[in-house]
């Protein structure tokens, strides 16, 4: 091919990836803009829940060392 006609489908594939990226840029904005960015902020710890009471009645009687 002449080295012109290179020269222009390479511009124009250089012009079709800036757009791909300024779209997907955009794109990526707008996600953050509905969603709320993310940042990153103190560490915390996670809520623990507090551990269930012990059952007041045991299911069966504690075995003593002779039955075992």
């Amino acid at each position: 091919m002449h080295p012109q006609i290179i020269a222009m489908a390479a511009a124009e594939h250089v012009k079709d990836m800036q757009a791909d990226a300024t779209r997907s840029r955009r794109a990526r904005q707008a996600r953050r803009a509905r969603r709320g960015v993310i940042t990153a902020g103190p560490a915390t710890r996670p809520v623990q829940l507090a551990a269930p009471a012990p059952c007041p009645q045991l299911p069966c009687p504690p075995l003593s060392a002779r039955a075992a």
